[in-house]
């Protein structure tokens, strides 16, 4: 703003601090005398301010780090508005809020941001899916609010990002100068807030993603799990996975494989559980010519299949125990012999292998043995089911509608919040497989490319009866768990959280309910 115009600002403020109260008939013709005088200073420098923002967001997509595109769009705005601050925050999965970057005006990080802006503002547009602008935030509706008074505040403006559900926020303030936000400027970020979204979504998931290349998590039980998985990838060390049906084993036997020395060599999958007990045999170690009826001519096994590269057990436990014996004297020798040949095979395989039950229990209820089982678990790591890492859900569900797009040849889908509602708060009985299968089944029935409501397995959720584990039906039914969730007290919620040292999932488990539920009832019982 140019001095002339600043001065004559400044008058027109002085003319309303004399006229106080202002009668009525007046403030009108104020307040358009002083969008008049910012208006011409706005006119002059708003291509040039606006071509500064858009140069600075573009650039910012140079590193699709969360930070930078963070930091690269508030620099951008603060340039280009004029504002003091500037905030971008992330919304979880759990309702929590957290600030991933924060500049003044001069582009220093700002101290302690989750305090230095006002969580009312931020909630309203968050609740409401819709910029929330404050000309005068002191003096209007909003100047009740404790952090509005605190920070004595005057142009705020606050801008959800995503479409539906939001994922995050940009906020911007000035306390100096009222009227910043006009609205030139308003519509001027609302442009941009599609292509700032879907930036901060690429980032987030770069972020996500660990050592394995293509696996994506938030959650930190499993992130420690593939960072171990990541550093041992490389080593010819045999890796045992455990975890729930459907919740990407294979997945990750794969891009172990991948990420080895061995990732030119042949990936092997044995799914044990699969193959008739009189076939698997055969179907590991080969068979030569006449070994049984129907044996017509010699066939490799699956070991031999595999030389140089990774062989993948897949259910492990489910093997029968003779062929175990065989598989501890192939890993021990190194060697192989087809089945009707006393001739001996070397073979130069790296083992994975995966189970749905814990090893323990396998090895107690007889299905595993375990001097097997040590020769087998070097290293060994748990994937966690759907449930217990929500945070994954969005994740998951962005990639399930890209594959959906493409395999069934539909046009760019999305999702409604009703519907990611009903993806957050859903037990997952069958894990990532149930929810790539929803999303295919909900893409298909979608009217416009737009997924209103998930379409769930229900007969099979009717028909078929859940697993229980000591005692609690782990997966829930979604009208159970919301009773459960809305049926909570303090006291009782107060009992299970005991001194807050406990991990949220530990908590989850003591209430029955999901852990996003937990930290709602955080916020409720504890924070409040």
């Amino acid at each position: 703003m140019k001095s002339d115009d600043r001065s004559m600002l400044e008058l027109v403020r002085d003319l309303e601090g004399r006229l106080q109260p202002v009668p009525a008939r007046a403030q009108l013709s104020l307040s358009r005398l002083k969008d008049a005088v910012r208006g011409a200073s706005r006119t002059e420098s708003e291509l040039r301010r606006y071509r500064e923002l858009l140069r600075r967001m573009v650039e910012s997509s140079a590193d699709e780090g969360l930070k930078p595109v963070a930091l690269g769009t508030l620099h951008g705005m603060l340039a280009a508005l004029g504002a003091k601050r500037g905030f971008l925050g992330l919304v979880h999965a759990d309702g929590e809020r957290s600030i991933i970057a924060s500049a003044n005006e001069h582009g220093e990080p700002i101290d302690a941001p989750e305090a230095a802006l006002s969580s009312t503002i931020v909630g309203q547009a968050l609740e409401s899916g819709r910029p929330v602008v404050a000309e005068d935030a002191g003096a209007g509706p909003l100047g009740d609010a404790a952090s509005v008074a605190l920070l004595a505040l005057r142009s705020v403006a606050c801008f959800p990002l995503g479409e539906g559900t939001p994922v995050g926020f940009v906020y911007l303030d000035n306390a100096d100068e009222s009227g910043l936000f006009d609205r030139a400027a308003v519509e001027t970020i609302t442009r941009w807030l599609p292509v700032l979204s879907s930036r901060v979504e690429r980032a987030l998931e770069k972020q996500a993603a660990v050592g394995l290349a293509g696996v994506v998590t938030r959650s930190r039980a499993l992130r420690a799990q593939l960072d171990e998985l990541s550093r041992v990838a490389g080593r010819d060390v045999p890796v045992l996975l455990h975890g729930e049906t459907g919740t990407g084993k294979s997945f990750i036997a794969r891009r172990i494989h991948e990420a080895s020395r061995r990732s030119r060599g042949p990936f092997v999958h044995v799914n044990c559980g699969a193959l008739p007990e009189s076939l698997i045999e055969s179907e590991l170690f080969g068979v030569e010519a006449g070994a049984f009826t129907g044996a017509k001519a010699s066939r490799p096994g699956r070991f031999e299949a595999a030389r140089g590269g990774t062989l993948f057990l897949d259910e492990l436990d489910l093997m029968p125990a003779e062929c175990q014996v065989k598989l501890l004297v192939a890993i021990q020798d190194r060697k192989v012999q087809r089945l009707g040949s006393s001739a001996t095979i070397d073979v130069d395989v790296r083992l994975i292998s995966a189970m749905s039950s814990h090893p323990d229990d396998s090895i107690d209820a007889g299905r595993l043995r375990e001097e097997l089982y040590y020769r087998l678990a070097v290293i060994v790591a748990e994937i966690p089911p759907l449930r217990e890492r929500v945070d994954d859900v969005p994740l998951l569900v962005r990639h399930a509608l890209q594959r959906a797009q493409e395999r069934f040849e539909l046009s760019e889908l999305t999702v409604s919040e009703e519907a990611l509602e009903q993806l957050l708060t859903h037990p997952w009985p069958g894990n990532v497989r149930e929810l790539e299968n929803a999303i295919d089944r909900s893409s298909l029935l979608a009217d416009g490319g737009r997924i209103e409501r998930i379409r769930f397995d229900e007969r099979r959720r009717e028909s078929r009866p859940r697993p229980v584990r000591a005692g609690r039906d782990l997966a829930p039914s979604r009208p159970a768990l919301r009773r459960r969730r809305y049926g909570i007290g303090r006291e009782e919620f107060l009992e299970a959280w005991g001194d807050g040292t406990q991990l949220a999932e530990e908590v989850a488990d003591r209430l029955g309910v999901h852990v996003r539920t937990v930290f709602r009832l955080k916020k409720k019982h504890v924070l409040d």
